[in-house]
């Protein structure tokens, strides 16, 4: 094999390496060597603080100094094989040294080695002379696949109807894989981390609400409490046997940088990478969440900069470095203010509970009602920043609903809405589509399809209510020409099939444009009326406007398609331009 196709192997491999050595510079070295050979290396200074990593981590092999600080390296190897018995061990030597020690005779000559080039080959030997490993069945991959998908269902529904805590274990096990997939650790690992993120928190079970997320300063004993879910997770899973080592992370995740946190104060490269990874992913996950205790989350780039603020101390640089990029690439929707607020309505209480279950985990804040009545009555309590309604209802259905929406005459009239049905059938869907419907999908849907769907929605919504100004009135989206002109409001009334009037004022006074489900019905302008008098409006750059929904008009002065409306419109402009270029 060629010396490249080597390294390609090696790296798909990803074999992990243990390096103990009192040596900074050597330790440096040997990280810098096996990394760029393809290899996960994890660093020790001394015996002590490599079997503490041990216990918490598997690692295919571990290179080993033959004096230590606090042992030797042939009596490290025979403490870190009762830790770690499956780890192959390679004491760091000269052949001139131990030529005739017994512990060669014991451990075989090719343990020991001359220098610093040999490392890589050796490595490569031992792990080709180890007898073959079977790959893991297909079938068993299935069933841990499976079973870290049963695991995020249950934890789910533990956090489904917590308005504070729900889909947080969820999102956070989303940000730790990321995380761990950039590191490029190998498939073990990997799953270790996501089944730890996803029972991270299942230790406050047993801890009151009032002390979670109570407005009060709390107590020293009840601090205790809160600080005990770490051990108490992993007491609860303990007689669980799971194929990955998932208590470490569990038990470590609150552990600091430098050594401060709890439970057993490791720090550095004594904290499993998992916990270390989890540590920075929950706390980011938590300072952008809702709490009761503080007057609001933070924002994506604020919880950054908290995360930067405590590198070194609380968190390991190299995770929040890879964190901040991967969240940035991946999570750029995750962060900007609060959970968007999504309203579910569908009589089939299991599909409401799985839609509910999965757009939780996304990051939304979601509210179920039955049926159309109930949904209504909601809206007109607590407007939702998006609906998602079945069409076949019992009673009134979804278009019956989405009607009375639009006919009531309040801003949550006009809130968006996505179809679901059971049926492909195209007039129902031609029907919901004029009636202004942001879409209509067919179930079964694909629920990540769908979250990405809504987000999309509720971004292109809240961008133009704000009306480009950033300000919204009970009166109608409030903006200004220069930065939303008439051509703009045109367009994106029209696509959103909207009925409402448009106030707009300018030099020659104010006007008004009259919209019925998209169409241009009617425009008028002191004498002017109809086609004439929308031209005029169309010459305007600046000055401010306000679009009043659900407003409409009986009077039709224009007839004309919209599209070819504007078209002759900027014609007439661009005539003028050229009969006057100086104006």
């Amino acid at each position: 094999m060629s010396g490249r196709a080597d390294m390609e192997a090696s790296r798909e491999a990803r074999s992990s390496i243990l390096v103990i050595s009192n040596d900074a510079a050597v330790r440096d070295m040997l990280a810098n060597l096996l990394s760029g050979e393809g290899f996960h290396v994890a660093l020790a200074g001394s015996g002590a603080e490599a079997l503490k990593i041990a216990a918490n981590a598997s690692f295919d092999h571990a290179l080993v100094e033959l004096f230590l600080p606090d042992t030797s390296g042939v009596e490290f190897k025979r403490r870190l094989a009762r830790v770690s018995p499956k780890t192959r061990i390679v004491v760091l030597s000269s052949f001139t040294t131990i030529r005739s020690s017994d512990d060669v005779l014991r451990f075989g000559t090719s343990d020991f080695i001359l220098d610093q080039r040999e490392i890589v080959e050796l490595l490569r030997a031992v792990s080709t002379a180890r007898p073959a490993i079977a790959k893991p069945a297909a079938g068993d991959e299935r069933l841990k696949k499976c079973l870290i998908e049963m695991v995020d269902v249950l934890v789910g529904l533990l956090e489904v109807n917590d308005p504070f805590f729900g889909g947080n274990s969820h999102i956070t096990m989303e940000y730790a894989r990321a995380v761990a997939e950039e590191m490029k650790l190998d498939r073990e690992t990997l799953d270790e981390i996501v089944v730890g993120s996803l029972l991270h928190d299942i230790g406050r079970v047993g801890i009151k609400s009032d002390i979670l997320v109570g407005k009060r300063e709390i107590s020293e004993s009840e601090f205790k409490t809160v600080r005990s879910h770490c051990e108490n997770g992993a007491k609860i899973i303990d007689a669980v046997d799971f194929p990955w080592k998932v208590k470490p992370i569990i038990i470590h995740h609150h552990e600091r940088y430098d050594g401060k946190g709890y439970p057993s104060g490791l720090k550095g490269r004594e904290i499993p990478i998992g916990a270390r990874i989890l540590a920075v992913v929950d706390a980011f996950t938590a300072m952008t969440a809702h709490r009761p205790y503080r007057s609001r989350s933070l924002t994506r780039e604020e919880a950054i900069q908290e995360l930067h603020k405590n590198v070194g101390t609380q968190f390991d640089p190299e995770v929040v470095e890879l964190f901040t990029s991967v969240v940035d690439r991946k999570f750029h929707f995750r962060g900007l203010g609060p959970k968007p607020r999504i309203l579910m309505v569908d009589d089939e209480i299991d599909y409401l509970m799985l839609l509910k279950l999965k757009l939780v985990n996304e990051g939304f804040d979601v509210t179920a009602a039955e049926n159309a009545e109930d949904a209504l009555a909601a809206m007109e309590k607590d407007p939702p920043d998006l609906v998602v309604a079945d069409v076949l209802m019992p009673g009134t259905d979804g278009i019956a609903m989405f009607r009375k929406m639009r006919e009531a005459n309040a801003s949550w009239g006009e809130t968006p809405l996505i179809f679901l049905s059971g049926k492909d059938e195209s007039q129902t869907k031609v029907d919901a589509l004029h009636l202004g419907a942001e879409d209509f999908l067919v179930k079964p849907v694909d629920l990540k399809e769908l979250a990405a769907r809504i987000r999309n929605v509720i971004r292109r919504d809240a961008k133009w209510r704000k009306g480009a100004s950033g300000k919204v009135q009970a009166a109608g989206v409030v903006g200004d020409l220069k930065n939303l002109g008439v051509p703009d409001i045109v367009q994106t009334l029209h696509l959103g099939l909207k009925t409402a009037c448009v106030r707009v004022t300018g030099k020659g006074g104010e006007g008004k444009i009259w919209f019925e489900n998209g169409r241009i019905r009617h425009a008028e302008l002191g004498s002017l009326s109809g086609e004439l008098a929308f031209y005029e409006m169309l010459r305007w750059q600046e000055g401010p406007f306000v679009i009043a929904h659900g407003q409409s008009t009986k009077l039709r002065t224009i007839e004309m398609d919209e599209m070819l409306l504007m078209m002759e419109g900027l014609r007439r402009l661009d005539e003028e331009r050229k009969e006057d270029p100086a104006g």
